[in-house]
């Protein structure tokens, strides 16, 4: 058996290091013998030496057969060089010690077996090395016949003799994935569960100096979340300085070109891998035990020269908790007509399949640890995601993406994708692997996903999607249901972008895993290959970014102090700062051209590494309609196309187009509004403006606290401020509660006098379908996060009439009537049904109408969202019609934008808004109200406005005219209850804030009870 002696740390010969690599067969001077070549840089005058080296087993002797320059073949006076001896070098070692100091022990075994590698590089690897070897023996050392032997203490080999034997028992001990799950990696109808992955990650950390593992957080249900660090055993001893390289490079500003020439020669390229952030996704997850091991155990040595160059973060789970959950729903069902069938619940606690669409807002624990590797400790120059898609159309799609591309991302960054995804595409087809695509379906526009945030902040953010199969279990792919479909690939035939189709046959969870590991070898491959450029390119376009912040406009954002809501100024700031953003607060006014600003206001400038980031967030969008020929039809978004943060925050933000003139100073947490609180006479003000006024009202109401919504035009209030009434609360308490809110509060002298409503505690009940919805995931996070009380209600409770006199209020999400009614999705999207088993069935019925009808005319409150609505058209024949129902995506589309609202903001429904508001509109209902008739009374809450070109305000439509106005909100009042239509995404992912407050006063509705202040309220 062949060994070889390889290096995972530099060896200091007075230069920069060496590796050793596998000759291949046939060059080793006999069996039981170690055979190297061995490159360094020799004398730090940039020469490269390669020299081959081997070792006759227990001899003690190691044997020169020629060594040579193959960078500078000739002197300064242009001799021949020649054959260098390096007894010099080895000898200058002199002790154990001494070797073990400058060796940077341990040594590697690096090949037990040349036959066995990982994959097909570890072939190539030989016969390149074979190469070399060849070309170094016949050409580059003229003397290689004339071996020289060079004597070495006795101690010396009985040290590499041990450290050799010490690490092969280490790998013997190690078991394979195989060995620990008890079937292979991959293998049919087996899932391993997270708890069991991270376990098998700790044996090989525990067996290896090239693993180590962090804990970076906790799950939303508490699970540990990891990184598992790749790299050579010398990088694992100095991971703190590559970080504080990465973190230097990705802050340019703070460099000169010289001492990021510096650290990039001396820094590593670092990659983010993140396995199945969607948990039907699973092969990731299994895939990464099968890479860790083999990252661990290889002998390849272009491997192991790719992981000196190379520190891969792995993450094998992005979402611990649903992996778990659709484990132990797999083998529930295990031969069953259920098996590899959907959950009836999210598989992520509160937003399902959407965790991949938080990447710019970080409401969700997952996303804000991944956010905290990415941009505050690890700051990796590439980020690769991997996913799967549908079963039945390409293998595999891998980077380049398609259109459109966003503006303001580097072009660099598309240019580096290429790079590495073209290596992918290459990689997989050498291994065989077919049906390999790429631009195609997925575009490089849209912000909100794990990688695609990163393309904004200097970071390669890559896609991989493999076909699934039934998550494992296999099936069989007929040729003829193979389709296209989507931007890219319309059918299902070979073209440039999709070279070698795949023909059909059995598709399972083994080849996933397959295709997923060529994948991620292939971008340690590349990157290693390219660190440099990786790592300069990093620089690169982090300080070009704040050259145009200091040479253009815009050169900074200002937050004017005077803010509609105080609190949401503040939580932009939080966010930004969460980014990675740089944000300051002026020390004295702050000049910006003709305007003034006064000291404390918080600016943020735009000469700054995140620059692309700042204007895709902090500007309204306009969807770039690209044409994939002449006369056709635009390329259509793949998600949503408007997420500008101080249009869905309600922010007012002013862009500097001048240099803004005065001393600021870098802030790390918000310029809160001051919630001080004097003593109040007359009790206390609270603004309706704030969301967090939610909280608070919320808290005071479970406490017996009497709390007032201010109507008309009582003390000069805007419509809906809150009050509390003196003798309710002590100022003490109402300090802590504003502090931790970071609400304003206002001290009156006297009591106001005139109207109000008083308001009662609420009891919503938020319907959950086991059609798996993620509007309700998000609904009831939101609930929770302003602490509004609810409980679920799901088919069988409104079936059943079980919800009668435990709720005030029926939240209906955005679901469609067949879900509510059957339990089955719209035809259009039945395709990808799958039955769920008989306790999870059905609808609310007939029957559970009838139950609502009834509850609602005696006095119930109904609020529907967006699709929802329809139901409740259909059930109460309410005067009013979706013009949108039967409009065709040709004629309309308006797939997540931002779309001017005119509001009432008398209606309490609308206390806290403004007149003219921002709603998200995602292919949503619209509204044509009819006369009232005996049975009903209407009041439209919020319009579009009657001019098709002041309908977008951010993002892209199609068809605006036929919004004109029409309603997007509308209040009926059904005998003694009502229904309250919310015709659009209210409360969308979470994020337009400036919106919530339509939902949130809708369900305090019926605890409203009209009075006047200044008479007894007792």
């Amino acid at each position: 058996m062949k060994t070889v002696l390889a290096r995972s740390d530099p060896l200091d010969m007075g230069g920069d290091g060496h590796r050793v690599t596998d000759l291949g067969e046939g060059h080793g001077p006999g069996e039981g013998e170690i055979t190297a070549w061995l490159e360094y840089r020799h004398g730090g005058h940039g020469l490269r030496r390669s020299c081959l080296l081997y070792h006759r087993g227990g001899s003690g002797r190691f044997f020169l057969l020629g060594a040579t320059d193959y960078q500078q073949r000739h002197t300064n006076d242009g001799q021949d060089q020649g054959l260098l001896p390096v007894e010099h070098e080895l000898s200058s070692f002199g002790s154990t010690v001494q070797l073990a100091n400058e060796l940077a022990v341990p040594f590697i075994l690096a090949g037990s077996d040349p036959h066995r590698a990982s994959g097909h590089v570890g072939g190539k690897a030989r016969r390149q090395a074979k190469l070399r070897a060849d070309r170094a023996a016949s050409s580059s050392c003229p003397r290689a016949n004339q071996s020289a032997e060079i004597s070495m203490p006795r101690r010396l080999s009985a040290l590499i003799a041990g450290l050799l034997l010490s690490q092969f028992a280490v790998a013997a001990d190690l078991p394979t994935p195989e060995s620990f799950l008890g079937h292979p990696v991959g293998a049919d109808r087996q899932l391993a569960p997270y708890p069991k992955v991270l376990e098998y990650l700790r044996l090989v950390e525990d067996a290896s100096d090239r693993v180590s593992i962090e804990e970076i957080g906790r799950s939303t249900l508490d699970n540990e979340m990891v990184v598992v660090v790749l790299t050579s055993a010398s990088n694992q001893q100095n991971l703190d300085r590559y970080r504080e390289i990465a973190r230097q490079l990705a802050n340019p500003d703070e460099l000169s070109a010289e001492e990021a020439g510096l650290l990039v020669d001396e820094g590593k390229a670092i990659a983010l891998v993140t396995c199945s952030i969607h948990s039907t996704e699973v092969g990731s997850t299994q895939m990464s035990m099968e890479f860790v091991h083999d990252f661990a155990t290889t002998e390849d040595p272009d491997k192991l020269e790719w992981m000196e160059e190379v520190i891969l973060l792995l993450m094998p789970s992005l979402n611990p908790d649903g992996q778990v959950m659709i484990v132990d729903w797999y083998n529930k069902y295990l031969d069953t007509e259920y098996e590899g069938g959907r959950m009836p619940w999210l598989y992520h606690h509160y937003v399902g399949h959407d965790n991949n669409r938080d990447f710019y807002m970080l409401t969700q624990k997952e996303t804000q640890v991944a956010n905290r590797v990415l941009y505050h400790r690890w700051f990796p120059q590439v980020f690769l995601d991997e996913h799967q898609m549908g079963s039945t159309g390409a293998r595999m799609f891998v980077p380049p993406q398609t259109d459109p591309l966003a503006l303001e991302i580097p072009s660099l960054i598309f240019r580096q994708a290429d790079l590495l995804g073209t290596n992918m595409s290459y990689r997989l087809e050498e291994d065989g692997r077919q049906g390999v695509g790429h631009n195609m379906i997925f575009d490089s526009y849209w912000p909100g996903g794990t990688r695609n945030t990163a393309w904004w902040k200097n970071v390669t953010g890559l896609l991989t999607e493999v076909a699934s199969a039934r998550l494992a279990t296999p099936i069989y792919i007929d040729p003829g249901e193979l389709r296209g479909g989507g931007k890219g690939l319309p059918e299902y035939k070979r073209r440039a972008n999709f070279p070698s189709p795949w023909e059909g046959g059995w598709w399972r969870l083994r080849d996933i895993v397959d295709y997923e590991l060529v994948a991620t070898w292939a971008l340690t491959e590349t990157m290693a290959h390219y660190r440099e450029e990786f790592l300069s390119n990093f620089y690169d376009m982090g300080r070009e970014s704040v050259d145009a912040g200091r040479s253009e406009a815009p050169y900074a954002w200002i937050l004017p102090p005077d803010q509609h809501d105080p609190v949401a100024a503040g939580l932009l700031v939080e966010l930004l700062l969460e980014h990675g953003i740089r944000v300051y607060q002026s020390n004295q006014p702050l000049r910006v051209g003709h305007a003034t600003y006064p000291t404390g206001t918080q600016v943020i400038p735009a000469d700054q590494p995140y620059r692309p980031f700042l204007l895709t967030m902090l500007r309204p969008q306009r969807y770039p309609e690209i044409l994939p020929h002449v006369g056709g039809p635009i390329l259509e978004p793949y998600d949503v196309t408007a997420w500008s943060l101080p249009l869905l925050m309600g922010v007012e933000m002013v862009e500097a187009d001048t240099i803004p003139v005065g001393l600021t100073s870098p802030i790390d947490s918000p310029a809160w509004p001051s919630t001080e609180v004097t003593d109040g006479p007359g009790g206390w003000v609270l603004p309706h403006s704030a969301d967090s006024v939610f909280t608070a009202m919320n808290r005071l109401l479970a406490a017996g606290n009497k709390v007032f919504w201010l109507a008309g035009e009582t003390a000069d209030r805007e419509p809906g401020d809150v009050y509390l009434p003196p003798g309710e609360i002590s100022r003490d308490e109402l300090e802590r509660l504003a502090t931790e809110l970071h609400l304003p509060v206002e001290s009156l002298a006297s009591e106001p006098v005139g109207p109000a409503y008083q308001v009662a505690p609420t009891r919503v009940g938020l319907f959950k379908p086991w059609v798996a919805s993620m509007d309700e995931g998000w609904t009831r996070w939101l609930l929770e996060r302003y602490e509004i009380p609810f409980i679920n209600l799901n088919n069988e409770d409104i079936k059943e009439n079980s919800f009668s006199g435990q709720v005030d209020v029926l939240l209906f999400p955005a679901v469609s009537k067949t879900v509510i009614e059957k339990g089955e999705p719209d035809p259009e999207r039945r395709r990808w049904w799958t039955p769920l088993p008989p306790e999870y069935s059905g609808g609310i019925e007939p029957e559970g109408g009838e139950h609502i009808k009834t509850w609602v005319e005696n006095g119930g409150t109904v609020v529907a969202l967006d699709s929802s609505t329809a139901y409740f058209i259909e059930l109460f024949d309410l005067p009013v019609t979706d013009v949108l129902e039967e409009v065709d995506g040709k004629t309309f589309s308006a797939p997540g934008s931002l779309l001017q609202l005119e509001i009432d903001t008398t209606n309490p429904i609308a206390y806290g808004m403004r007149p003219v508001e921002a709603g998200y509109f995602a292919n949503s209902p619209a509204f044509r109200t009819k006369v009232p008739d005996p049975r009903f009374d209407r009041r439209v809450v919020a319009r579009y406005p009657d001019h098709r070109d002041d309908i977008p305000i951010s993002g892209y439509i199609k068809g605006a005219d036929l919004l004109t106005r029409r309603a997007a909100v509308v209040e009926l009042e059904v005998g003694e209850g009502r229904v309250v239509l919310i015709g659009f995404r209210a409360q969308h992912r979470a994020q337009p804030h400036r919106t919530f407050k339509l939902l949130f006063n809708a369900l305090y509705l019926p605890g409203l009870a009209e009075t006047t202040l200044g008479e007894d309220n007792s």
